[in-house]
């Protein structure tokens, strides 16, 4: 048994070093994303990111307004962060939040 351990540690091992090796040095060499193909990323990601936005909101303000029924206004702060914390914040994605940040070396 111990055997048995001691190998399969050992190919894992092996398999950890030889694909870490491989991501970093693939990652080295990776080209520059275009500010074209960050943009239509960003259209893309849009597809999934504002109705996502929207049910998370929606479901936010739902939220509110259980909360506020269920303590008759007590929680009213608390209430409207959680509202904020839904709706608030960009609604669609741009170029700019899809690039990579700059190598700093």
């Amino acid at each position: 048994m111990n055997v048995v351990t001691r190998s399969i540690a050992a190919a894992l091992i092996l398999v950890l070093v030889v694909t870490g090796t491989t991501v970093v040095s693939a990652a080295d060499t990776s080209p520059t994303t275009s500010p074209e193909g960050a943009t239509a990323a960003a259209v893309v990601g849009d597809i999934f990111y504002v109705p996502g936005k929207a049910i998370v909101c929606g479901l936010s303000g739902l939220g509110y307004v259980i909360a506020m029924t269920l303590t008759f206004g007590a929680l009213y702060q608390e209430s409207t962060d959680f509202v904020k914390g839904g709706c608030g914040g960009q609604w669609v994605l741009t170029g700019e939040d899809i690039k990579p940040a700059p190598k700093s070396y």
